[in-house]
């Protein structure tokens, strides 16, 4: 074997029964220690190994190619053979496959293949865990033969709060946990190990990390997460300022109509989920029980109402209820914080047979009223957004803070987890794993309850 750091002799050393999860800051070696784990493995197993190796594009597999040929050569002594037409390694009549797999087409090259090790290198660059989970029906091989996967990973991208809240809160590194299978009563053991320049004796290490530096433009969050391995905020996350320990709140409290305006948000969807956002606006300075200041015109969503189907990777599918089915809930919703008949904006859609949803949602009196929502360009609303979370990151009395009840679990999922759309970085992407359905409804609340303060001077004189 190449020469190794003690960061990669320690992956080499876990038990192959275990799935590993090698993540941190970049230029912990955690790529060369997965190539390092294929090649032990293809050594061991000979002609019953099969390994695959995936990254999503091919842009980036070339550059993993290059270092995994690299690393062949030294350990078979070119005793090695590489198809660069398949992308198909061949050694000790075991074989090392490299695929870009980005969506279902790349997937389908791969139906009916066994695989007796699967590597996933750049993990959180994925949009959803559907393909990883289908490239995990591949995994097989003959009984003395044990199967794992790898994932190798940096913090940031779409994946970014999933890999988080599976494989790095509450994880200690080399420390094995349990897993559920999706859809079983089954689990599977995984093992965390983070790493990071530090870790890695074979380059220079302040050079690279002068190098980050630069690369990061200033960008705090970004540098937290490229060189200190940081999972608390995302890059390329919408709304990076997001922290569930100070804008997710617990509100039990009734609405006091003489500190709150309560308005409804409703963005209604036919097979895509419908969601509705109870939101209340500070009429004045107020203060939280534990002495946080709340400045006035800050909101509260205090509660949401959806026909989402929860799926670990699949947000996008609902119960389709109709739209006066929606607005009972929504209205039941209301009541429980004392809200009764309460006012509000409703996206409308209008149905094969000409109904309106605002017009079905008003004939069933369950509201005050109802109007269309200051939509506007999207960018304007999620910056909206952006600015009350800021706001209330750095405590500043003199802008309107945004706080979300922890009852808002669709809501959460989506701010916590966002990423920017690639094709027009003001916008989000709107993913299966993260759709902007709640983020509609709760914006259209935030537009409507938006306060533009004026200003007057009088002018004392002869004119």
């Amino acid at each position: 074997m190449a020469q190794m750091s003690p960061f990669q002799l320690s992956v080499l050393k876990t038990p192959e029964t275990a799935n590993l999860a090698l993540l941190g800051a970049r230029g912990g070696g955690k790529t060369t220690a997965a190539v390092l784990l294929a090649l032990r493995h293809v050594q061991q197993y000979g002609e019953d190994a099969s390994v695959l190796i995936v990254r999503r594009t091919f842009r980036s597999l070339s550059q993993f190619e290059d270092e995994m040929l690299s690393l062949l050569g030294a350990v078979s002594g070119g005793a090695h053979s590489f198809n660069r037409a398949e992308h198909i390694a061949r050694f000790n009549g075991a074989t090392i496959e490299l695929s870009a797999i980005e969506d279902q087409r790349g997937y389908d090259r791969l139906q009916g293949k066994s695989y007796t090790l699967i590597i996933v290198d750049e993990v959180t660059q994925y949009p959803s865990e559907r393909l990883l989970r289908l490239l995990r029906s591949n995994l097989r091989g003959p009984g003395h033969v044990p199967t794992r996967v790898v994932y190798c990973g940096n913090p940031g991208g779409p994946l970014h709060g999933r890999i988080y809240e599976r494989h790095v809160r509450g994880r200690r590194s080399h420390v094995p946990y349990e897993l559920e299978l999706a859809d079983s009563d089954e689990t599977e053991t995984w093992i965390t190990i983070n790493s990071g320049p530090a870790d890695n004796p074979f380059i220079d290490t302040q050079a690279y990390i002068r190098r980050l530096r630069e690369a990061c433009h200033g960008d705090p969050v970004r540098l937290q997460q490229w060189l200190f391995g940081s999972w608390e905020q995302g890059s390329g996350l919408m709304w990076p300022m997001f922290d569930s320990s100070v804008h997710v709140i617990s509100w039990d409290a009734p609405v006091d109509p003489d500190q709150f305006v309560p308005r409804v948000g409703i963005d209604f969807g036919l097979s895509a989920p419908s969601c509705a956002h109870l939101g209340i606006r500070a009429k004045r300075d107020l203060t939280f029980p534990d002495g946080r200041r709340l400045p006035r015109d800050s909101v509260i969503v205090v509660d949401e109402v959806s026909d989402v189907i929860w799926q670990d990777d699949n947000l996008n599918t609902s119960s389709e209820w109709g739209p006066d089915r929606l607005a009972e809930r929504v209205a039941s919703m209301c009541a429980n914080h004392g809200v009764h008949r309460p006012s509000g904006v409703v996206d409308n859609y209008r149905g094969i047979q000409g109904d309106d949803v605002i017009n079905v949602m008003r004939q069933t009196g369950q509201f005050w009223n109802l109007t269309l929502p200051k939509k506007g360009r999207r960018a304007e609303r999620w910056a909206l957004m952006g600015s009350m979370l800021t706001a209330a990151t750095e405590q500043n009395p003199s802008r309107p803070h945004l706080f979300v009840s922890e009852r808002c679990k669709f809501l959460i999922h989506a701010i916590g987890n966002s990423v920017r759309d690639e094709k027009d970085p003001d916008d989000v992407a709107d993913t299966p794993h993260c759709p902007d359905h709640p983020l509609d409804s709760c914006t259209y609340m935030l537009a409507e309850q938006r306060v533009q303060r004026v200003t007057s001077s009088r002018l004392v004189g002869v004119y």
